[in-house]
């Protein structure tokens, strides 16, 4: 017969439990019909199709296989500890080689956008057509007046000292002129300093009536000749005689465009210098009472990648409290039976789960990203859920295996906690796994290596940890000390009472099964899980999708107050793109290009005065033009021909004046000067939400897009902006499709290793009761549906599954009626479930005073997970299983009644004069708590 489904934590009863008796349990002899008074219903005497057939005989050959590899590993591990521990270590050297490949991404544009997206493919279209990128540094003064002789001075001297800045590229020192990045000839740069072209004499001279008039009447730049508007530099203007001018500003702003030929967050090291040096001269400040707010483009990576660096220090005290609560838990309190140094031994292992890990997701061609850096608390909180289970297994061993020789024993442990970490770790990896088939690259990156970690912990535990826990019962059994093993106990030595009692078993089986074993606690219960599951799902119904890259900015540093003035004097400030042209005719399709541009700048989300049209320009200038070099080509005001358009084209871009800020903006074939490729410049509004620069993308390729006159890959829309956009766009999806499809795997899973739809169905109920709670009350703690919480609720599935899957599973193969198996099951391995989750609440506790955005989101959210996963997992699903739990497996009524039978023959070899009355009451004795599946008598 093979051997059924075996729980990693069965405790098996002493002789003084077969004397004890409940008075307020009934007494039956348990068979393959059982009947209860208790009101909690008999078991079905007939096989059915829920927990008996196929099913079962397949589930039944499928665990008794593997239960007899498990036993034969453990039983070579207690046999060879150290060859144990030399398997382990290699199964983290050998991976280890894989880190020559390691790679680091941090571009965003690779990290949260999907890479067959339309947003990516028109970036690397624009940075084809147009090589090089911008950065961008910026200063705002702020002041009761910055239109005041004295501020715009102190401003102007700001500004000479950054285009004073010098940095060195090898072996030349580049100036100001060198790294801007240049419209024609000219630096790209611009403050309100352009109206008086940043002379220092003039606006000395400026009285403050100039200064309004001045700003309200120069439109054309007297340093670039080209179209300005110097009331967008400011910010909090007032108007307060009612004239329709500017009379005073509070802020006024002065931008920097850099160039710099390599794209996201990897710039040469020169501009990275300037950009420092920049900051460095802002922190000085300027004087006259004025204030100022700074960043630079590398300011996001300096304060958000600090911040999470910083935060790093809380994965030390993480550890920490794990491993000090792995001394309380997995010994006992006296100095025989502490487990400190497996407390040490299985952190060890959690550590080498991260190398395997890294080591073969970096063969297998992985990035790592800065999401990675949660995956140590990750690893921790799984991790440590195995070395419990492990432990308790070879606690709750029976009675006659804890006679036998330290390797069967070792062997029995690995059998029983074998098949309850494979369910869990199967889980997860399924979890994970589904994961790694999302459109987000730095998700799809993390799950995969999430899915090898867990591997790597199965791997090390079963061989390393169990080859150390060898050792350290050798030393249990020579009584040596458990912090100075090299001192031996008294040979009087006692354990004190108080430890060979813990109190976590007595709390479960005393005072929570008891507790729900009333039926009124039982209605309470339920209860208060349908009402959390309705505010979970009002919730769900509620919470908005956003996501802001401020918020990866903490408090209390430079950019974060920089952010916050700019939102206050400059709230429409948005970002800049272009619509990018290619080989098109531009001479036939110039009114359909012209009617685009009027189309895109009519866009909800489009500041329709920043659309800066090379094209337009052009034609204004052919219909004003009268030197007579060029009128011989125009008719009209307009060119004569096709041919014409081309020369005029590039006589205005390349020779006259009016042209010449385009020249960046237009590239010619050198063949015969047609227009290769150009683009127009376009700025978007500044979004509250993430939706509305969705939509803003939406209408602004609707706008451009004419599949009659050119295709999207001709003509195209693009800011940086849409990279999150595109994200955003499908990150909804993603949560829901990826979470759908691991209840699908973690259910194909449980139907193979648990076999019984009944359970499998209750223990996926919690699952789902649990993530609709969690991302219910993340809306009512303020959060959203972006990429950095679906990310954490994706990874939670396989969490929620541990909580719910471990209690299954001992319901099944615990016997007696549904009240006592689920008091033997919340008595067995509800200590341990709770150990898991409460350790893993410890490690990413001390993130509660985290500052960085991803650290926050990941406490909050797996704080809930760790609530509602063990609320539904040790409360709900224990309730439910009492009330509408199937009947155990077959097998393991069998086993339990062979195992009276082998009890009664001994009894009756010992004391053959005894009386079959007296037999019938010691069966009775033994069946008020439930018998378990190895047929030992269970202790209510």
């Amino acid at each position: 017969m093979s051997s059924p489904p075996a729980v990693a934590a069965i405790k098996q009863p002493t002789e003084v439990d077969l004397r004890k008796k409940d008075s307020t349990s009934s007494s039956t002899i348990v068979t393959t019909r059982e009947s209860s008074s208790d009101g909690s219903g008999g078991e079905d005497d007939a096989c059915n199709f829920l927990n008996c057939g196929c099913l079962e005989t397949f589930s039944n050959v499928v665990t008794g296989f593997i239960e007899g590899i498990f036993y034969k590993i453990g039983l070579f591990t207690g046999s060879y500890p150290w060859a144990g521990i030399l398997i382990g270590l290699a199964i983290f050297f050998i991976p280890l080689a894989g880190i020559a490949r390691y790679n680091e991404e941090t571009d965003g544009s690779k990290l949260w956008v999907p890479q067959d997206s339309r947003a990516v493919a028109d970036y690397r279209r624009s940075t084809d057509w147009f090589p090089g990128y911008q950065r961008i540094a910026q200063v705002i003064v702020v002041a009761t007046d910055v239109l005041d002789s004295a501020i715009l001075t102190e401003a102007l001297t700001l500004d000479e000292k950054i285009k004073a800045i010098t940095v060195q590229s090898g072996n030349q020192n580049l100036t100001w002129d060198d790294t801007c990045k240049k419209t024609g000839p000219y630096c790209l740069h611009n403050s309100v300093l352009e109206v008086w072209s940043y002379d220092r004499t003039t606006i000395q001279a400026l009285t403050k009536t100039t200064i309004e008039t001045d700003i309200d009447t120069i439109t054309t730049s007297p340093v670039t000749n080209s179209e300005i508007d110097a009331s967008l530099w400011l910010g909090g203007t007032d108007d307060a005689d009612g004239d329709a001018k500017i009379d005073s500003a509070r802020a006024m702003s002065l931008t920097y465009f850099i160039k710099t030929f390599r794209s996201g967050d990897d710039p040469e090291d020169y501009i990275l210098e300037w950009e420092q040096k920049f900051l460095d001269i802002c922190e000085e400040g300027i004087g006259g009472g004025a204030s100022v707010y700074y960043f630079a483009a590398r300011s996001v990576g300096d304060i958000g990648g600090s911040a999470i660096d910083g935060d790093l220090q809380f994965l030390a005290g993480g550890y920490f409290l794990v491993i000090i609560y792995l001394i309380m838990a997995l010994g006992k309190f006296n100095r025989r039976d502490q487990k400190i140094y497996m407390a040490i031994c299985g952190i060890v292992c959690i550590g080498m789960s991260m190398g395997i890990s890294y080591g073969l997701s970096s063969a297998f061609g992985l990035f790592y990203s800065p999401l990675h850096n949660i995956l140590p608390f990750l690893l921790l909180g799984i991790g440590v859920d195995d070395m419990f289970v492990f432990v308790a297994a070879w606690d709750n061993l029976g009675a006659h295996e804890k006679t036998l020789p330290l390797r069967e024993k070792i062997g029995h442990m690995t059998k029983h906690a074998g098949v309850s970490i494979l369910i869990t770790s199967l889980t997860d990896f399924a979890a994970f796994t589904i994961g790694a088939i999302t459109i987000i690259p730095a998700l799809r990156s993390f799950c995969i290596f999430a899915a090898l970690g867990i591997l790597g912990i199965f791997s090390v535990t079963l061989f390393l940890f169990a080859g150390c826990f060898a050792y350290d019962q050798k030393r249990t059994a020579a009584s040596r000390d458990a912090c100075l093993c090299c001192l031996r106990l008294p040979v009087d030595y006692k354990p004190n009472q108080c430890s060979e009692n813990p109190l976590s078993v007595r709390v479960f089986d005393k005072v929570i099964a008891r507790g729900l074993s009333y039926l009124p606690v039982k209605i309470v219960v339920v209860g208060v899980a349908v009402v959390l599951l309705g505010f979970g799902v009002w919730g769900v119904v509620e919470i908005e999708q956003d996501y802001q890259q401020e918020w990866f900015i903490p408090k209390g540093n430079y950019f974060y107050d920089y952010l916050q003035i700019a939102n206050e004097y400059f709230p429409d400030d948005g970002w800049d793109g272009y619509v990018y042209m290619g080989s098109i005719d531009y001479y036939s399709r110039k009114d359909a290009l012209l009617s685009m541009e009027s189309d895109l700048g009519g866009v909800r989300g489009v500041t329709g005065a920043s659309l800066d049209f090379w094209l337009e320009a052009f034609y204004d200038w052919t219909a004003a033009t009268t030197n007579s070099t060029y009128t011989p080509y125009i008719t009209a005001g307009e060119p004569s021909s096709s041919a014409n358009f081309d020369h005029l084209v590039h006589q205005f871009i390349t020779e006259v004046g009016e042209g010449s800020a385009y020249r960046s903006d237009v590239q010619f074939n050198e063949a015969d000067n047609r227009v290769l490729r150009s683009r127009m410049s376009v700025k978007f509004a500044k979004t509250e939400t993430s939706s509305e620069g969705i939509g803003a993308m939406d209408r602004a390729r609707a706008a451009v897009d004419d599949g009659s006159l050119w295709s999207a890959e001709d003509v195209f829309v693009f800011t940086d902006a849409m990279l999150t956009w595109e994200g955003d766009k499908v990150i909804r999806l993603e949560l829901f499709r990826n979470v759908g499809l691991a209840f699908v795997v973690v259910f194909l899973v449980c139907m193979v290793l648990i076999a019984n739809i009944v359970t499998v169905l209750l223990v996926l109920a919690c699952v789902m009761f649990t993530l609709v709670d969690v991302i219910g009350f993340l809306h009512f703690w303020g959060n959203t549906i972006n990429v950095v919480t679906t990310i954490m609720v994706i990874l939670a599935v396989g969490l929620a599954v541990d909580y719910a899957a471990h209690i299954g599973h001992t319901f099944m193969v615990s016997t007696g009626t549904k009240q006592q198996r689920m008091r033997v099951t919340l008595r067995d391995i509800g200590t341990a479930v709770f150990n898991g989750g409460f350790s893993t609440f410890l490690a990413f506790f001390p993130l509660a005073f985290a500052t960085s955005f991803v650290f926050q989101k990941f406490f909050q959210i797996f704080f809930l997970v760790s609530l509602f996963g063990l609320f539904h997992g040790l409360i709900f699903l224990p309730v439910m299983l009492s009330l509408v739990g199937p009947s155990p497996y077959l097998s393991a009524q069998q086993r339990q009644q062979q195992q009276q039978q082998q009890q009664q023959h001994q009894k009756e070899s010992i004391n053959p004069t005894s009386s079959s009355n007296e037999m019938h009451k010691a069966e009775d004795k033994a069946t008020e708590g439930g018998v378990n599946n190895f047929g030992f008598v269970t202790k209510e």
